[in-house]
């Protein structure tokens, strides 16, 4: 009998971290699957160890790694009649890897994007995430941008199956409601840099103070940047957009598919910034499963949706006015999207990618 182990920090659905791993993990019998994460989520029905340290605290201090492998040992030993895979899903616990490496048959790492850089570049976790990628057998990409860009520093040699795959989420058919009675645009994710929020603010102030239009931006996501949302702050108020910015810090998961409803169009616009970079952004295919017409940042691994239908609007997060022109025009062309439509992009994407994880899958069960 096989046991796929995961290592992961939550089962959070309300972030991208919790929403990937959960994708995958799904993907397998409950029966099959042992979880080693930061923090329990009691609605899920497997086997979960709550031991492991936050993701990003290795980085700061990589002696948690010693002290954490130490109690995987004990747990992983119970389990030594089974034939084990492990799934390091969250880049930074791959770093336990080296001293637990001889449980496993086969070890998967998912480069989901900037902290697998930032594991090359960081001091403290260079060496060991040196000796952890000699030991990976198959690694899961998450994009064409994803890959290109990690694939230019860092050296996967050793891995024997390298396969692009983009997120998943099963598409639902969603009742229509009335939207939002002055237009507005939506955008979804922690209140960060490479998210592309300021570039989003001068978007607005380009609709509402050229244009002449009233639109509303609605920006949901925690904050924990301080620097970062007071030059927000400040760009919101230089350009006289208090009564139409308006941010969501915790926001739940009825409430978010309700504001996604009566929202009419969504954009990310993703912006690189040194190793910092959209992945793929899951939110889009939210957005899409919602009904909303969206505007894609040609620097995030969602620009793969193009191969899915090349109608989809890819654009250059720099190009503010030419966004702003784009924004105007779909909402008030109401046949440019549609919820019958998006179904048919989202259903064609997840079959396509669905396939690809099966293969990719083909040997762990």
């Amino acid at each position: 009998m096989n046991k796929n182990v995961f290592f992961i920090s939550h089962l959070d659905m309300k972030s991208g971290w919790g929403t990937l791993s959960n994708s995958y993990i799904n993907e397998f019998n409950k029966k099959d699957i042992i979880i080693f994460c930061n923090e329990k989520n009691s609605a899920y029905n497997f086997i979960q160890y709550d031991i492991l340290s936050k993701p990003l605290d290795y980085f700061k201090n990589p002696f948690l790694v010693l002290l954490d492998q130490i109690k995987i040992k004990k747990i992983l030993n119970k389990y030594s009649k089974f034939k084990m895979f492990s799934h390091f899903t969250i880049e930074p616990y791959a770093l336990l890897l080296p001293f637990i490496v001889k449980f496993f048959s086969l070890n998967t790492f998912y480069a989901i994007g900037t902290y697998t850089l930032e594991l090359n570049k960081n001091l403290r976790s260079k060496f060991l995430f040196w000796l952890a990628k000699k030991k990976f057998d198959k690694i899961l990409f998450l994009s064409t941008f994803t890959k290109k860009i990690i694939e230019k520093k860092i050296n996967f040699d050793n891995a024997k199956i390298k396969m692009i795959i983009n997120p998943v989420i099963k598409p639902t058919k969603e009742k229509v409601i009335k939207k939002f009675k002055r237009k507005t645009i939506i955008c979804v994710g922690e209140i960060k840099p490479r998210k592309g929020y300021h570039i989003l603010i001068k978007v607005l102030a380009q609709i509402n103070n050229f244009h002449k239009k009233k639109f509303n931006l609605l920006l949901i996501g925690k904050s924990e940047n301080k620097s970062y949302q007071q030059k927000l702050d400040l760009l919101i108020k230089k350009n006289n957009l208090d009564k139409f910015v308006k941010f969501q810090r915790n926001t739940s998961t009825k409430k978010l598919k309700y504001l996604y409803k009566k929202s009419h169009i969504f954009t990310m616009l993703s912006k690189k910034y040194d190793n910092h970079f959209e992945g793929f952004g899951i939110v889009y295919l939210e957005a899409l499963n919602y009904g909303l017409p969206i505007i894609i940042s040609k620097e995030s691994g969602a620009s793969d949706l193009f191969k899915i239908d090349n109608k989809l609007n890819i654009c250059n997060p720099n190009k503010i006015s030419f966004i702003a022109n784009k924004i105007v025009e779909i909402t008030e062309n109401s046949q440019i999207s549609s919820f019958k439509n998006n179904f048919k992009i989202l259903n064609k994407h997840y079959n396509f990618n669905r396939l690809k994880l099966n293969k990719f899958y083909s040997n762990f069960n």
